[in-house]
């Protein structure tokens, strides 16, 4: 996996993962203390620790989503696999009545 990006690609990721896009954005805005109510270092750690937790649990939930949609079109792709859908089951009918 490459480490660097260009300018471009990270314009083009980011158009591509607006979620992911926003978190990086508040946790810079975090580290600059741009909202200016960060004058001790456990306010700025906790913040700091909140915003990484949160730019994870949207890459995480990207990363499944990619995983699924890949399955599928795995999936759909292999010879005499169909899906199915949902069932049109009512019941079971009464003979009773």
């Amino acid at each position: 996996m490459r480490a660097d990006f260009s300018e471009a690609e990270m314009v083009k990721f980011f158009q591509a993962h607006p979620a992911l896009r926003a978190g990086f954005v508040s946790l810079a805005r975090a580290m600059e203390n741009s909202e200016g109510g960060l004058e001790e270092a456990d306010a700025a750690e906790e913040l700091l620790v909140e915003e990484m937790r949160l730019l994870g649990r949207e890459a995480l939930q990207g990363w499944a989503e990619r995983r699924v949609a890949a399955t599928e079109q795995e999936i759909r792709q292999q010879p005499h696999m169909h899906r199915q859908g949902e069932k049109n089951f009512a019941g079971i009918r009464n003979s009773a009545k």
